[in-house]
């Protein structure tokens, strides 16, 4: 084992005074203690056979308890209990367990195998529990256990059941089914090594000593009363003999049985039979001689007879129910009558249907129409579409048109149009028009329409517009809101007179005032006392009065003090600064 060397023993006689302080370096220099200090030291060996403390390693899986040559000569570990459950042998994570006179082995212990891979090693098994791993049934096939615990399953099939004695370990085999055979009348039964033969005593079959006519089928005309038992007749359920009568002539071939029938008088030509639409199958053949040929009249046609001329006349009834389908001269179907539908073009001064909404195009109104709704078009109003709705155009009001909504033009309110809401034109609110809202023209409020919000002309209000906002757009271009209010492009420019629009904002009105005009660069107002300018006004260039500038103190007029251009300019020379000018024109008002 490696231990520190950097202290060196003395010779003896060793000194109290020495020992102590070696041991005093052994503390702090040694990582272990030596059991003898040096073979022929002369020092008495270090005793261990009394411990007050655990010995183990300072380093894991390194140093040996013995070893191949010089071995421990006995090991004495305590029995393990619930309240010492690690006493016993610890092998790597294995722990051998010694409880009263028994060695408890880890489970899955095993024994023989290579040391190192357990390769060909052995479970240990109880010789007194020994039990078969192997059940092999008639010397070929084999139930092998795989593992311990598996269970051999032992099944009852057809005509078998097993008894199973728990407390006698047994297991008792019983056959179901048949256990004897008795013969009956025309039947014997016998039994030889478990095998039973039963065989019929009576008739096997019955054999034909005349060789079957030509063309006749077998069993034909003949009746056996039964298949088995006792008396079984024969009968010949066929002709037995043919008559002559008035005109006929019957003769019998007897090696044959064939019988030949002539008419001795026959008449003139008739038909033998009558084929109807020219298909063999549906021929109509007399069945006597006074049988009736019946033609019955059908939907749309009227038979008359004359019974002086033996005239049959077959006319067509033009008042008729339609019962089947009716097809054009070139076979295309016109109309259904079985699936209720009308192919090609309809022409009619008036078409009325019972049904309170109207659906009219390929899937138009397909999904969840609601009353009194109208879809005209390809998918118009195609799912959910509301009640009172109108969907006219291709896809228009497509899916989800709320009631009352209205879509008229190419992919109209398509997507979700809100309540009462009005899309005209096309793609006009096309995708989730508001409640209310109004779009009309090419892509006014195509996507994203506010609710109240209006929108009129070419992609007017064209994304997202707001709610409550109003646009007029004939720009050609996109015209989109900012926010709730009006918004309109283009407005023309002039240079004649004009009056500004004001607006009310208590009725709401937008008109235009006399009061003030606009004449090219000149403002002019009909009444200059009443123009009043209420905040602080800035002007960037210079300010031209040509009459009197009544200056005012706030809003109130003070002392209707009137200056002039000589006034003002007797101020600026009696002025001895601009502070002092400022001054003196305070002090006018």
């Amino acid at each position: 084992m490696p231990f520190n060397t950097n202290i060196t023993v003395g010779r003896p006689p060793l000194l109290w005074s020495d020992v102590q302080e070696a041991f005093t370096k052994v503390n702090e220099n040694f990582d272990i203690l030596v059991a003898t200090i040096g073979s022929g030291s002369g020092l008495t060996p270090i005793d261990f056979e009394s411990l007050d403390t655990s010995l183990k390693p300072t380093t894991d899986n390194l140093y040996d308890l013995g070893d191949s040559v010089n071995r421990w000569r006995g090991v004495y570990a305590g029995e393990h209990t619930t309240t010492d459950p690690l006493n016993g042998f610890w092998a790597g994570n294995a722990q051998i367990k010694g409880v009263g006179y028994t060695v408890n082995l880890p489970e899955n212990s095993t024994i023989g195998g290579d040391p190192l891979t357990g390769i060909g090693a052995e479970l240990i098994i109880d010789p007194s529990k020994t039990f078969f791993k192997e059940i092999q049934v008639d010397n070929d096939l084999a139930v092998v256990a795989t593992n311990f615990g598996d269970t051999v399953n032992l099944l009852s099939g057809s005509g078998i059941s097993m008894l199973v004695g728990s407390g006698a370990d047994s297991i008792t085999v019983n056959n179901t089914g048949i256990l004897s055979i008795t013969a009956g009348s025309g039947i014997s039964a016998s039994t030889a090594s478990g095998v039973t033969t039963v065989t019929n005593l009576g008739v096997r079959s019955l054999q034909s000593m005349t060789g079957l006519p030509s063309g006749r089928s077998t069993g034909a005309g003949i009746n056996i009363t039964g298949s088995t038992g006792d008396n079984l007749r024969i009968t010949n359920t066929g002709i037995i003999s043919v008559s002559s009568g008035v005109g006929i002539t019957v003769s019998l071939d007897s090696a044959t049985g064939d019988v030949t029938i002539t008419n001795s008088a026959p008449a003139g030509n008739t038909f033998a039979q009558v084929e109807v639409n020219g298909d063999s199958a549906n021929r109509l053949v007399a069945d006597a001689a006074s049988d009736v040929l019946n033609i019955n009249s059908g939907a749309g046609i009227t038979l008359g007879k004359s019974v002086g001329t033996d005239t049959l006349t077959i006319s067509v009834n033009p008042v008729f129910d339609l019962k089947g389908s009716v097809f054009g001269d070139d076979s295309s179907i016109l109309v259904d009558a079985v699936s209720n539908f009308i192919y090609g073009n309809v022409r009619a001064t008036t078409l009325r249907t019972t049904d309170t909404s109207v659906a009219l195009g390929f899937e138009s109104g397909n999904t969840t129409q609601g009353s009194n709704a109208v879809a005209i078009g390809n998918g118009a109003g195609k799912t959910n579409q509301g009640s009172i709705a109108v969907a006219i155009g291709e896809l228009a009001g497509e899916n989800n048109q709320t009631s009352a909504g209205v879509a008229i033009g190419y992919y109209a309110g398509k997507d979700t149009q809100g309540s009462g809401a009005i899309g005209i034109g096309y793609t006009a609110a096309q995708i989730t028009q508001g409640n209310a809202a109004v779009a009309i023209g090419w892509s006014a409020g195509q996507t994203n329409q506010g609710a109240n919000a209006i929108a009129i002309g070419f992609r007017a209000g064209f994304n997202n517009q707001n709610a409550s906002s109003i646009i007029l757009n004939a720009s050609g271009a996109a015209l989109n809101s900012t926010g709730a209010g009006f918004y309109v492009n283009p407005v023309r420019s002039t240079t004649s007179s004009a009056r500004p629009v004001v607006y009310d904002t208590t009725t709401s009105e937008l008109f235009y005032t006399s009061t003030l005009e606009f004449i090219n660069s000149t403002i002019s107002t009909s009444d200059s006392s009443g123009l009043t300018v209420d905040v602080q006004t800035t002007f960037n260039s210079d300010v031209r009065v040509e009459n009197d500038l009544t200056v005012l103190q706030g809003m109130t007029l003070q002392g209707s003090r009137v200056l002039n251009l000589a006034d003002i300019k007797s101020i600026v020379a009696a002025s001895s600064s601009f502070a002092d000018f400022q001054t003196k024109i305070a002090a006018l008002v």
